[in-house]
């Protein structure tokens, strides 16, 4: 039955529960009047026990035995109608036996027993409900017999027995009929769950499902299935977003190498010229290399295929690595780039290639957004830890963006293209894609490390990377001198 549908399966539950609980109450019932009966009987055969020692107690002490036998046939033989009396004394003479011995043929056995109910005894018609006792008068005990037809008991139970078996058929189908009233208004709420939510799909995202204030499994399953639906909404926002960014980035550089190749190619140029033409067109293509890259670091990490191996690392080796490589293009710009620390050799558990392209965003970004001053890069090292700092004194991070900083794309009203940052910053600011700051995030996850930011608008910011460190060896410090030297080739 498990591969039937619910309704079908509930319904099929609910008749055979009524069906049951009707069929009890009807042999219940039948059991109850029956009971009755029998309990009427009885009390009538007690009562008449009682009013025949009465009788007996009111006769005269010196009657005889002669006497007492005709008194007992005067006040009796009108009353025998459907009915048996016996009583014998104490020396077995009979006193008095019913006229009607048809209503108890064989004559029942006489009392062996204290007083109580004898065993019921039938002739080849009714059944006979007897009631045996003994009665003491003075010095005499009388042992009485008394019984009464059934007749009428079971006339009366045979017909209810027919009432109720021409009734059973009705209650079985009001039964299937409960049923199935009952399972459809128990799944109704389901069915219209169901019906709203087939109304729902990539285009109605933000339509959210009725929550009935029913305290229940079905509110229960809609919250559910709300927050289900919010975050799916949320997945293909992410995804509209992304795929909207990734194209209006790699729109821009594409425009600029067409337009330069078309211009290029309108007029015959000098060589000058086309030499200008191929420096913008290489500088557009690096910048959308760069942005792919990106790009598609972020996706197989999403997909969870982009992997890292941790390995010992000399970071001190990567920071001065990385400050000679920044030093001359801060230099053009006007800036003074400083190393700090002591220098002491600083051992983390790290993957190279991962923590290069790190540190290579968080210069990059100190770089930009500093208009003048000074660019600091350096290692502070702490008690079983190894923290990377990337200090600048730029424009600063407006309060309000703080808290979406790492988000792909994001842009707090077009300034600081990067990451949303502060105003007024030079045209080479706009070159940013808004990556670079979730890629460095998305490292410093992968390393269980923490990317901390300080910043304060018109006064820079300082980014942290709290690194475990680890002890070295001359073998690791080789190998790690190696990687690197691979890694700038």
């Amino acid at each position: 039955m498990s591969h039937w549908p619910i309704r079908v399966q509930l319904t099929l539950r609910y008749f055979l529960f009524f069906s049951v609980a009707a069929l009890l109450l009807v042999f219940s019932s039948w059991l109850l009047l029956k009971k009755s009966l029998v309990s009427t009987a009885q009390s009538e055969l007690e009562e008449r026990t009682e009013d025949l020692a009465g009788f007996l107690r009111r006769q005269p002490q010196d009657a005889t035995l002669e006497q007492i036998r005709m008194a007992l046939k005067r006040e009796y033989a009108g009353r025998d109608e459907g009915k048996y009396l016996l009583i014998i004394d104490q020396n077995g003479e009979w006193l008095y036996f019913s006229q009607r011995r048809s209503i108890a043929t064989p004559i029942p056995p006489l009392p062996v027993h204290s007083p109580g109910v004898m065993p019921d005894f039938q002739r080849p018609a009714p059944l006979l409900q007897s009631f045996a006792c003994t009665i003491q008068v003075g010095k005499i005990t009388y042992r009485v017999v008394t019984g009464l037809s059934f007749r009428r008991a079971e006339v009366l139970l045979h017909s209810f027995a027919q009432s109720l078996l021409l009734l059973t058929p009705v209650l079985l189908m009001l039964a299937a009929l409960a049923g199935h009233l009952l399972s459809r208004k128990a799944l109704a709420p389901v069915a219209a769950i169901s019906t709203e939510a087939r109304r729902i799909n990539e285009t109605n995202l933000s339509v959210r499902l009725p929550l009935p204030e029913t305290r229940d499994e079905l509110q229960d399953l809609s919250e559910t299935l709300n927050q289900m639906l919010a975050r799916i909404d949320t997945a293909f926002g992410s995804v509209r977003a992304f795929t909207a960014n990734a194209s209006h980035e790699l729109r821009t550089p594409l425009s600029l190498i067409r337009t330069r190749v078309e211009i290029a190619l309108c007029f015959p140029r000098s060589a000058e010229y086309y030499k200008t033409a191929l420096e913008q067109v290489q500088t557009a293509t690096v910048h959308m290399t760069a942005l792919l890259e990106s790009l598609l670091t972020l996706a197989r990490a999403d997909a969870n295929v982009e992997t890292i191996s941790l390995a010992p690392v000399s970071l001190d080796l990567l920071v001065m690595e990385a400050a000679d490589h920044w030093r001359p293009l801060a230099q053009r710009q006007g800036l003074t780039l400083s190393i700090v620390g002591n220098g002491a050799p600083a051992w983390v558990m790290g993957d190279i290639t991962a923590l290069r392209r790190c540190i290579a965003i968080l210069m990059e970004n100190a770089c930009r957004y500093t208009e003048s001053g000074t660019v600091e890069i350096g290692l502070v090292a702490e008690q079983g830890f190894v923290t990377l700092l990337v200090r600048d004194t730029g424009i600063g991070i407006a309060p309000q963006h703080m808290s979406r900083l790492f988000e792909r794309f994001y842009r707090g009203n077009g300034v600081r293209q990067a990451n949303g940052f502060g105003e007024g910053e030079p045209d080479r600011v706009k070159n940013g894609s808004g990556l670079g700051l979730s890629l460095a995030k998305w490292i410093a996850d992968q390393h269980h490390a923490e990317l901390l930011v300080e910043s304060r608008l018109g006064a820079g910011s300082c980014f942290r990377i709290r690194l475990l460190a680890c002890a070295t060896t001359a073998n690791a410090s080789a190998t790690s001198e190696a990687q690197i030297l691979r890694a700038l080739e």
